[in-house]
């Protein structure tokens, strides 16, 4: 299931917003319509741990607020911080590769 937190909402509003974004053709009420919807079930968490790139401090957070069995990413931040995987992991949160999430899926 995708789980999200203020910021990365308000992060999803910033691009959808972009000029780029037109060729979808999603409008400034679709945008609002998302907001208005799923608005009022947005967390907002607290994340008391020191993260090599504090812009995914977002992505920790809604994690944890969404109370996920893991995050899924290629990104090195996470897969290399060793310190990060450990903190997560001691709250039920593993971080995996794609590939590594087919690999337990299968």
């Amino acid at each position: 299931d995708p789980v999200v937190s203020w910021t990365l909402a308000l992060e999803l509003f910033d691009v959808l917003a972009r000029p780029r974004m037109r060729r979808l053709q999603i409008g400034q009420q679709d945008i609002d319509d998302l907001f208005a919807t799923f608005g009022q079930l947005l967390p907002e968490v607290v994340v008391q741990v020191e993260i090599r790139d504090p812009d995914d401090t977002v992505v920790v957070g809604a994690a944890l607020a969404g109370r996920v069995d893991a995050i899924v990413t290629g990104d090195r931040d996470f897969l290399d911080d060793e310190e990060l995987r450990s903190w997560l992991l001691r709250r039920g949160v593993e971080v995996l590769t794609p590939s590594g999430l087919l690999d337990r899926l299968s």
